[in-house]
Protein backbone atom coordinates (compact mmCIF):
# COMPACT_ATOMS: atom_id res chain seq x y z
CA UNK A 1 0.00 0.00 0.00
CA UNK A 2 1.41 3.33 -1.04
CA UNK A 3 1.81 5.87 1.80
CA UNK A 4 -0.68 8.68 1.66
CA UNK A 5 0.95 12.00 1.01
CA UNK A 6 -0.50 15.33 1.98
CA UNK A 7 0.02 18.31 -0.28
CA UNK A 8 -0.06 21.90 0.91
CA UNK A 9 -2.35 23.82 -1.42
CA UNK A 10 -1.50 27.49 -1.89
CA UNK A 11 -4.65 29.53 -1.40
CA UNK A 12 -5.24 33.18 -2.09
CA UNK A 13 -2.53 35.57 -1.02
CA UNK A 14 -2.93 36.74 2.55
CA UNK A 15 -1.65 40.14 1.52
CA UNK A 16 -4.22 40.37 -1.29
CA UNK A 17 -7.03 39.31 1.01
CA UNK A 18 -6.08 41.85 3.65
CA UNK A 19 -5.71 44.66 1.12
CA UNK A 20 -9.05 43.70 -0.47
CA UNK A 21 -10.80 43.74 2.88
CA UNK A 22 -9.21 47.00 3.94
CA UNK A 23 -10.16 48.49 0.56
CA UNK A 24 -13.73 47.24 0.94
CA UNK A 25 -13.98 48.72 4.44
CA UNK A 26 -12.59 52.04 3.21
CA UNK A 27 -14.98 52.07 0.23
CA UNK A 28 -18.02 51.34 2.40
CA UNK A 29 -16.90 53.90 4.97
CA UNK A 30 -16.27 56.52 2.27
CA UNK A 31 -19.68 55.84 0.71
CA UNK A 32 -21.42 56.09 4.08
CA UNK A 33 -19.51 59.27 4.91
CA UNK A 34 -20.34 60.78 1.51
CA UNK A 35 -24.04 60.00 1.95
CA UNK A 36 -23.97 61.51 5.43
CA UNK A 37 -22.19 64.64 4.15
CA UNK A 38 -24.60 64.92 1.22
CA UNK A 39 -27.59 64.72 3.55
CA UNK A 40 -25.96 67.17 5.96
CA UNK A 41 -25.18 69.69 3.19
CA UNK A 42 -28.73 69.42 1.90
CA UNK A 43 -30.09 70.05 5.37
CA UNK A 44 -27.63 72.88 5.97
CA UNK A 45 -28.42 74.52 2.62
CA UNK A 46 -32.16 74.20 3.17
CA UNK A 47 -31.90 75.57 6.68
CA UNK A 48 -29.76 78.54 5.60
CA UNK A 49 -31.90 79.45 2.60
CA UNK A 50 -35.11 78.88 4.58
CA UNK A 51 -33.91 81.41 7.14
CA UNK A 52 -33.20 83.94 4.38
CA UNK A 53 -36.58 83.23 2.75
CA UNK A 54 -38.41 83.59 6.08
CA UNK A 55 -36.51 86.81 6.87
CA UNK A 56 -37.44 88.33 3.50
CA UNK A 57 -41.09 87.34 3.95
CA UNK A 58 -41.09 88.91 7.44
CA UNK A 59 -39.74 92.16 6.01
CA UNK A 60 -42.66 92.26 3.55
CA UNK A 61 -45.07 91.44 6.41
CA UNK A 62 -43.65 94.30 8.50
CA UNK A 63 -44.45 96.67 5.66
CA UNK A 64 -48.06 95.51 5.38
CA UNK A 65 -50.78 97.54 7.18
CA UNK A 66 -54.51 98.17 7.27
CA UNK A 67 -55.81 101.66 6.53
CA UNK A 68 -59.14 103.12 5.41
CA UNK A 69 -60.75 99.69 5.18
CA UNK A 70 -58.08 98.21 2.92
CA UNK A 71 -54.83 96.30 3.24
CA UNK A 72 -51.77 98.16 2.03
CA UNK A 73 -48.26 96.91 1.38
CA UNK A 74 -44.94 98.50 0.56
CA UNK A 75 -42.53 95.78 -0.59
CA UNK A 76 -38.93 96.74 0.26
CA UNK A 77 -36.38 95.98 -2.44
CA UNK A 78 -33.94 94.65 0.19
CA UNK A 79 -36.32 91.82 0.98
CA UNK A 80 -36.04 90.47 -2.55
CA UNK A 81 -32.36 91.24 -3.01
CA UNK A 82 -31.50 89.05 0.01
CA UNK A 83 -32.58 85.97 -1.90
CA UNK A 84 -29.40 86.06 -3.99
CA UNK A 85 -28.63 85.64 -7.64
CA UNK A 86 -29.46 82.67 -9.79
CA UNK A 87 -32.96 82.26 -8.36
CA UNK A 88 -36.35 83.68 -9.31
CA UNK A 89 -38.39 85.26 -6.52
CA UNK A 90 -42.18 85.64 -6.74
CA UNK A 91 -44.42 87.05 -4.12
CA UNK A 92 -48.10 87.62 -3.63
CA UNK A 93 -49.99 89.49 -0.88
CA UNK A 94 -53.61 88.56 -0.16
CA UNK A 95 -56.14 90.42 1.96
CA UNK A 96 -58.43 88.65 4.45
CA UNK A 97 -60.95 88.00 1.66
CA UNK A 98 -58.26 86.25 -0.42
CA UNK A 99 -57.93 89.01 -3.00
CA UNK A 100 -54.51 89.80 -4.48
CA UNK A 101 -53.39 93.26 -3.49
CA UNK A 102 -49.77 93.01 -4.61
CA UNK A 103 -47.44 90.69 -6.47
CA UNK A 104 -48.12 88.06 -9.12
CA UNK A 105 -51.88 87.81 -9.54
CA UNK A 106 -51.66 84.52 -11.43
CA UNK A 107 -49.98 82.76 -8.53
CA UNK A 108 -52.72 81.52 -6.22
CA UNK A 109 -51.30 78.98 -3.78
CA UNK A 110 -53.42 77.12 -1.26
CA UNK A 111 -53.48 79.09 2.00
CA UNK A 112 -53.62 77.15 5.30
CA UNK A 113 -55.73 79.84 7.06
CA UNK A 114 -56.09 77.84 10.27
CA UNK A 115 -52.29 77.51 10.70
CA UNK A 116 -51.26 81.09 10.04
CA UNK A 117 -51.13 81.98 13.72
CA UNK A 118 -48.30 79.45 14.22
CA UNK A 119 -45.84 81.79 12.51
CA UNK A 120 -43.92 81.49 9.24
CA UNK A 121 -44.85 78.35 7.33
CA UNK A 122 -42.34 76.78 4.94
CA UNK A 123 -43.65 74.56 2.16
CA UNK A 124 -42.47 72.92 -1.04
CA UNK A 125 -44.51 73.58 -4.15
CA UNK A 126 -44.48 74.26 -7.89
CA UNK A 127 -44.73 77.36 -9.98
CA UNK A 128 -45.21 76.93 -13.72
CA UNK A 129 -43.83 73.40 -13.45
CA UNK A 130 -40.71 74.46 -11.54
CA UNK A 131 -40.04 73.19 -7.99
CA UNK A 132 -40.05 76.10 -5.54
CA UNK A 133 -39.82 76.81 -1.83
CA UNK A 134 -42.55 78.94 -0.24
CA UNK A 135 -42.64 81.01 2.92
CA UNK A 136 -46.23 81.81 4.08
CA UNK A 137 -46.76 84.45 6.78
CA UNK A 138 -50.01 85.87 8.10
CA UNK A 139 -50.34 89.44 9.43
CA UNK A 140 -53.45 89.94 11.57
CA UNK A 141 -55.68 92.79 10.40
CA UNK A 142 -58.32 94.68 12.47
CA UNK A 143 -61.28 93.23 10.57
CA UNK A 144 -64.17 90.92 11.38
CA UNK A 145 -64.48 87.57 9.68
CA UNK A 146 -63.33 83.98 9.83
CA UNK A 147 -59.87 84.85 8.48
CA UNK A 148 -58.60 88.21 9.81
CA UNK A 149 -55.26 87.75 8.06
CA UNK A 150 -53.33 89.48 5.41
CA UNK A 151 -51.23 86.71 3.83
CA UNK A 152 -47.74 87.16 2.38
CA UNK A 153 -46.45 84.34 0.20
CA UNK A 154 -42.83 84.56 -0.92
CA UNK A 155 -41.57 81.97 -3.41
CA UNK A 156 -38.01 81.15 -4.40
CA UNK A 157 -36.71 78.62 -6.90
CA UNK A 158 -34.22 75.97 -5.66
CA UNK A 159 -31.30 76.71 -7.98
CA UNK A 160 -29.08 78.46 -5.42
CA UNK A 161 -29.57 75.99 -2.62
CA UNK A 162 -29.01 73.01 -4.96
CA UNK A 163 -25.86 74.65 -6.34
CA UNK A 164 -24.62 75.29 -2.81
CA UNK A 165 -25.27 71.67 -1.77
CA UNK A 166 -23.58 70.33 -4.92
CA UNK A 167 -20.55 72.51 -4.33
CA UNK A 168 -20.13 71.32 -0.75
CA UNK A 169 -20.75 67.70 -1.75
CA UNK A 170 -18.21 67.79 -4.59
CA UNK A 171 -15.51 69.24 -2.37
CA UNK A 172 -16.27 66.67 0.33
CA UNK A 173 -16.15 63.90 -2.29
CA UNK A 174 -12.69 64.98 -3.45
CA UNK A 175 -11.43 65.15 0.12
CA UNK A 176 -12.88 61.69 0.94
CA UNK A 177 -11.43 60.11 -2.21
CA UNK A 178 -7.99 61.62 -1.54
CA UNK A 179 -8.02 60.50 2.11
CA UNK A 180 -9.26 57.00 1.16
CA UNK A 181 -6.49 56.57 -1.42
CA UNK A 182 -3.86 57.78 1.02
CA UNK A 183 -5.25 55.50 3.74
CA UNK A 184 -5.27 52.49 1.40
CA UNK A 185 -1.67 53.16 0.30
CA UNK A 186 -0.63 53.49 3.95
CA UNK A 187 -2.51 50.27 4.80
CA UNK A 188 -0.83 48.40 1.92
CA UNK A 189 2.60 49.53 3.08
CA UNK A 190 1.78 48.68 6.70
CA UNK A 191 0.49 45.21 5.76
CA UNK A 192 3.58 44.60 3.66
CA UNK A 193 5.78 45.52 6.60
CA UNK A 194 3.63 43.40 8.96
CA UNK A 195 3.98 40.30 6.74
CA UNK A 196 7.70 40.81 6.14
CA UNK A 197 8.68 38.61 9.17
CA UNK A 198 6.97 35.64 7.45
CA UNK A 199 9.27 36.08 4.46
CA UNK A 200 12.27 36.25 6.80
CA UNK A 201 11.16 33.02 8.45
CA UNK A 202 10.70 31.40 5.03
CA UNK A 203 14.15 32.55 3.89
CA UNK A 204 15.76 31.33 7.13
CA UNK A 205 14.22 27.86 6.69
CA UNK A 206 15.07 27.62 2.97
CA UNK A 207 18.70 28.56 3.63
CA UNK A 208 19.06 25.88 6.30
CA UNK A 209 21.19 22.84 5.67
CA UNK A 210 19.22 19.59 5.78
CA UNK A 211 21.21 18.44 8.78
CA UNK A 212 20.81 21.69 10.70
CA UNK A 213 17.90 21.27 13.14
CA UNK A 214 19.02 23.92 15.60
CA UNK A 215 16.38 26.50 16.68
CA UNK A 216 15.75 29.53 14.50
CA UNK A 217 17.42 32.59 15.97
CA UNK A 218 15.21 35.43 14.74
CA UNK A 219 13.78 38.59 16.23
CA UNK A 220 10.11 38.60 15.24
CA UNK A 221 7.00 40.48 16.36
CA UNK A 222 4.95 39.07 19.21
CA UNK A 223 2.21 37.95 16.78
CA UNK A 224 4.60 35.59 14.92
CA UNK A 225 6.58 34.51 17.97
CA UNK A 226 4.20 31.59 18.55
CA UNK A 227 4.79 30.40 14.96
CA UNK A 228 8.57 30.51 15.33
CA UNK A 229 8.31 28.74 18.70
CA UNK A 230 6.18 25.99 17.12
CA UNK A 231 8.71 25.57 14.28
CA UNK A 232 11.57 25.38 16.79
CA UNK A 233 9.68 22.83 18.89
CA UNK A 234 8.97 20.76 15.78
CA UNK A 235 12.63 20.85 14.73
CA UNK A 236 13.63 19.85 18.24
CA UNK A 237 11.34 16.82 18.03
CA UNK A 238 12.82 15.99 14.62
CA UNK A 239 16.33 16.27 16.09
CA UNK A 240 15.38 13.93 18.94
CA UNK A 241 13.85 11.41 16.52
CA UNK A 242 16.87 11.57 14.25
CA UNK A 243 19.21 11.08 17.18
CA UNK A 244 17.08 8.14 18.32
CA UNK A 245 17.20 6.58 14.85
CA UNK A 246 20.96 7.03 14.68
CA UNK A 247 21.37 5.51 18.12
CA UNK A 248 19.13 2.56 17.24
CA UNK A 249 21.00 1.97 13.98
CA UNK A 250 24.36 2.28 15.73
CA UNK A 251 23.30 -0.03 18.58
CA UNK A 252 21.92 -2.59 16.14
CA UNK A 253 25.09 -2.54 14.04
CA UNK A 254 27.25 -2.87 17.15
CA UNK A 255 25.19 -5.67 18.71
CA UNK A 256 24.70 -7.65 15.49
CA UNK A 257 28.30 -7.52 14.28
CA UNK A 258 29.67 -10.07 16.78
CA UNK A 259 26.90 -12.74 16.59
CA UNK A 260 26.74 -12.52 12.78
CA UNK A 261 30.53 -12.91 12.57
CA UNK A 262 30.37 -15.86 14.97
CA UNK A 263 27.57 -17.42 12.92
CA UNK A 264 29.57 -17.12 9.69
CA UNK A 265 32.65 -18.59 11.42
CA UNK A 266 30.61 -21.49 12.75
CA UNK A 267 29.33 -22.26 9.26
CA UNK A 268 32.88 -22.18 7.85
CA UNK A 269 34.04 -24.55 10.58
CA UNK A 270 31.11 -26.82 9.80
CA UNK A 271 32.23 -27.11 6.16
CA UNK A 272 35.73 -28.20 7.16
CA UNK A 273 34.64 -30.98 9.57
CA UNK A 274 34.71 -34.55 8.37
CA UNK A 275 33.78 -36.27 11.61
CA UNK A 276 30.02 -36.78 11.97
CA UNK A 277 30.24 -36.26 15.73
CA UNK A 278 32.00 -32.89 15.34
CA UNK A 279 29.61 -31.88 12.56
CA UNK A 280 26.68 -32.61 14.85
CA UNK A 281 28.27 -30.56 17.64
CA UNK A 282 28.82 -27.64 15.25
CA UNK A 283 25.21 -27.96 14.02
CA UNK A 284 23.98 -27.73 17.61
CA UNK A 285 26.12 -24.65 18.20
CA UNK A 286 24.94 -23.15 14.91
CA UNK A 287 21.32 -23.78 15.88
CA UNK A 288 21.85 -22.16 19.28
CA UNK A 289 23.61 -19.13 17.81
CA UNK A 290 20.85 -18.73 15.20
CA UNK A 291 18.20 -18.85 17.94
CA UNK A 292 20.12 -16.26 19.98
CA UNK A 293 20.53 -14.06 16.92
CA UNK A 294 16.78 -14.22 16.26
CA UNK A 295 16.04 -13.28 19.87
CA UNK A 296 18.54 -10.40 19.65
CA UNK A 297 16.97 -9.08 16.42
CA UNK A 298 13.53 -9.33 18.00
CA UNK A 299 14.70 -7.39 21.07
CA UNK A 300 16.33 -4.71 18.92
CA UNK A 301 13.12 -4.30 16.90
CA UNK A 302 11.03 -4.08 20.08
CA UNK A 303 13.45 -1.56 21.56
CA UNK A 304 13.26 0.60 18.41
CA UNK A 305 9.46 0.33 18.40
CA UNK A 306 9.20 1.45 22.03
CA UNK A 307 11.52 4.39 21.42
CA UNK A 308 9.50 5.39 18.36
CA UNK A 309 6.18 5.23 20.22
CA UNK A 310 7.44 7.05 23.31
CA UNK A 311 6.49 10.40 21.74
CA UNK A 312 2.91 9.34 20.96
CA UNK A 313 0.16 11.29 22.69
CA UNK A 314 -1.13 8.89 25.34
CA UNK A 315 -4.86 9.53 25.05
CA UNK A 316 -6.14 5.94 24.85
CA UNK A 317 -8.03 4.60 27.87
CA UNK A 318 -6.80 1.12 28.73
CA UNK A 319 -8.10 -1.44 31.21
CA UNK A 320 -4.82 -2.50 32.81
CA UNK A 321 -6.30 -5.74 34.21
CA UNK A 322 -7.53 -6.90 30.82
CA UNK A 323 -4.20 -6.01 29.24
CA UNK A 324 -2.27 -8.07 31.81
CA UNK A 325 -4.66 -10.99 31.38
CA UNK A 326 -4.30 -10.98 27.58
CA UNK A 327 -0.48 -10.77 27.73
CA UNK A 328 -0.27 -13.64 30.25
CA UNK A 329 -2.47 -15.77 27.98
CA UNK A 330 -0.28 -14.97 24.99
CA UNK A 331 3.01 -15.71 26.77
CA UNK A 332 1.90 -18.88 28.57
CA UNK A 333 0.16 -20.41 25.54
CA UNK A 334 3.59 -21.24 24.03
CA UNK A 335 4.96 -22.85 27.19
CA UNK A 336 4.98 -26.62 27.67
CA UNK A 337 5.45 -26.32 31.43
CA UNK A 338 3.96 -23.58 33.54
CA UNK A 339 4.68 -22.83 37.21
CA UNK A 340 2.13 -22.20 39.93
CA UNK A 341 0.22 -19.26 38.44
CA UNK A 342 -2.02 -16.72 40.17
CA UNK A 343 -3.64 -13.54 38.91
CA UNK A 344 -5.14 -11.28 41.56
CA UNK A 345 -6.86 -8.03 40.53
CA UNK A 346 -9.84 -5.90 41.58
CA UNK A 347 -13.27 -6.67 40.19
CA UNK A 348 -13.72 -3.08 38.94
CA UNK A 349 -11.87 -2.03 35.78
CA UNK A 350 -8.49 -0.38 36.38
CA UNK A 351 -8.30 2.32 33.72
CA UNK A 352 -5.05 4.09 32.84
CA UNK A 353 -4.04 6.43 30.05
CA UNK A 354 -1.46 5.05 27.67
CA UNK A 355 -0.41 3.15 24.57
CA UNK A 356 -1.58 -0.47 24.60
CA UNK A 357 1.14 -1.70 22.20
CA UNK A 358 4.15 -0.47 24.15
CA UNK A 359 2.56 -1.40 27.51
CA UNK A 360 1.85 -4.91 26.23
CA UNK A 361 5.48 -5.24 25.12
CA UNK A 362 6.70 -4.16 28.59
CA UNK A 363 4.44 -6.64 30.40
CA UNK A 364 5.43 -9.42 28.02
CA UNK A 365 9.15 -8.74 28.65
CA UNK A 366 8.70 -9.01 32.43
CA UNK A 367 6.73 -12.26 32.08
CA UNK A 368 9.32 -13.78 29.74
CA UNK A 369 12.17 -12.78 32.08
CA UNK A 370 10.32 -14.28 35.06
CA UNK A 371 9.65 -17.54 33.24
CA UNK A 372 13.14 -17.81 31.72
CA UNK A 373 15.38 -16.68 34.57
CA UNK A 374 13.14 -16.62 37.62
CA UNK A 375 10.27 -18.82 38.66
CA UNK A 376 11.09 -22.52 38.97
CA UNK A 377 7.67 -23.14 40.50
CA UNK A 378 5.72 -19.93 41.22
CA UNK A 379 4.58 -16.85 39.31
CA UNK A 380 2.00 -14.56 40.89
CA UNK A 381 0.72 -11.34 39.33
CA UNK A 382 -1.15 -8.92 41.58
CA UNK A 383 -2.84 -5.64 40.61
CA UNK A 384 -4.01 -3.31 43.34
CA UNK A 385 -5.27 0.25 43.67
CA UNK A 386 -3.28 2.69 45.76
CA UNK A 387 -3.64 6.29 46.91
CA UNK A 388 -0.45 8.37 47.00
CA UNK A 389 -0.22 12.13 47.45
CA UNK A 390 -3.96 12.53 46.84
CA UNK A 391 -3.55 10.79 43.48
CA UNK A 392 -5.14 7.48 42.50
CA UNK A 393 -2.58 4.97 41.20
CA UNK A 394 -2.44 1.31 40.25
CA UNK A 395 0.46 -0.94 41.33
CA UNK A 396 1.24 -4.10 39.37
CA UNK A 397 3.42 -6.80 41.06
CA UNK A 398 5.17 -9.65 39.20
CA UNK A 399 6.29 -12.11 41.91
CA UNK A 400 8.38 -15.26 41.33
CA UNK A 401 10.33 -17.64 43.54
CA UNK A 402 13.53 -17.42 41.50
CA UNK A 403 16.86 -16.01 42.71
CA UNK A 404 15.95 -12.53 41.50
CA UNK A 405 18.30 -9.73 40.52
CA UNK A 406 21.06 -8.73 42.92
CA UNK A 407 20.48 -5.30 44.41
CA UNK A 408 23.84 -4.13 43.05
CA UNK A 409 22.54 -4.69 39.48
CA UNK A 410 19.14 -2.97 39.85
CA UNK A 411 20.26 0.33 38.37
CA UNK A 412 22.61 -1.16 35.79
CA UNK A 413 19.93 -3.38 34.22
CA UNK A 414 17.66 -0.40 33.61
CA UNK A 415 20.08 0.76 30.90
CA UNK A 416 20.16 -0.86 27.44
CA UNK A 417 23.02 -3.13 26.40
CA UNK A 418 24.31 -3.52 29.93
CA UNK A 419 26.64 -6.54 30.43
CA UNK A 420 24.77 -9.73 31.31
CA UNK A 421 25.96 -11.96 34.10
CA UNK A 422 26.35 -15.71 34.34
CA UNK A 423 27.45 -16.04 30.71
CA UNK A 424 24.00 -15.16 29.35
CA UNK A 425 23.79 -14.14 25.72
CA UNK A 426 21.66 -11.28 24.43
CA UNK A 427 21.49 -7.50 24.43
CA UNK A 428 19.96 -7.09 27.89
CA UNK A 429 17.11 -4.94 26.52
CA UNK A 430 14.10 -6.42 28.29
CA UNK A 431 14.15 -4.32 31.47
CA UNK A 432 15.43 -1.22 29.65
CA UNK A 433 12.36 -1.44 27.39
CA UNK A 434 10.15 -1.62 30.48
CA UNK A 435 11.96 1.39 31.97
CA UNK A 436 11.40 3.50 28.84
CA UNK A 437 7.73 2.52 28.60
CA UNK A 438 7.09 3.41 32.25
CA UNK A 439 8.89 6.74 31.87
CA UNK A 440 6.69 7.59 28.87
CA UNK A 441 3.57 6.72 30.93
CA UNK A 442 4.57 8.87 33.95
CA UNK A 443 5.02 5.69 35.95
CA UNK A 444 7.89 3.84 37.54
CA UNK A 445 9.58 0.46 37.82
CA UNK A 446 11.22 -0.86 40.95
CA UNK A 447 12.50 -4.13 42.38
CA UNK A 448 11.87 -5.54 45.84
CA UNK A 449 11.82 -8.72 47.91
CA UNK A 450 8.60 -9.81 49.59
CA UNK A 451 8.26 -10.95 53.21
CA UNK A 452 8.18 -14.56 51.99
CA UNK A 453 11.56 -14.10 50.32
CA UNK A 454 10.22 -13.92 46.76
CA UNK A 455 11.51 -11.50 44.16
CA UNK A 456 9.10 -8.91 42.71
CA UNK A 457 9.13 -6.47 39.80
CA UNK A 458 6.71 -3.63 40.55
CA UNK A 459 5.15 -1.25 38.03
CA UNK A 460 3.41 1.91 39.27
CA UNK A 461 0.81 3.68 37.03
CA UNK A 462 -1.22 6.87 37.51
CA UNK A 463 -4.96 6.18 37.22
CA UNK A 464 -7.03 7.50 34.33
CA UNK A 465 -8.12 11.10 34.67
CA UNK A 466 -10.87 12.23 32.30
CA UNK A 467 -9.96 15.23 30.10
CA UNK A 468 -11.19 18.62 31.29
CA UNK A 469 -13.84 18.87 28.53
CA UNK A 470 -15.33 15.50 29.57
CA UNK A 471 -15.39 16.52 33.24
CA UNK A 472 -17.18 19.75 32.31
Amino acid sequence: MQPRTQHVVAGRSLYTRLVTRVGAVLTISAAALLIAIWISTQLAANEAYDRILSGSALQIAENTWYENGAVNVDVPLAALSMLGTGDHAIYVVLDPQGRVIAGDGEFRPDIPWEKLEQGPLLRDGEYLGTPVRMAIIGRRMPVDGPHPWAVIVLVQTNNARMSFAHSLGSKALLVIIAMSVLTLVAAMFTLYQALAPLKRIEAAIRERDLNDLSPLNLTVPAETHALVSAINAFMQRLAIHRATMRRVIGDAAHQLRTPVTALVSQMELLETQTSEEKRQRHLDQLRERTRSLGALVNQLINHAMVQHRSDISLQQRIDLGELVRSQMTDVLSNRERTPDLALDMPEAPCFIRGDAISLGEAIKNILNNALQYGSPGLLHVRLEANEARNEARYVLHFIDDGPGIPAADWERLRKPFSPRGEGRMGASLGLSIVEEVMRAHAGGMRFEHTAQGYFSVVLDFPAWQAPAEEQA
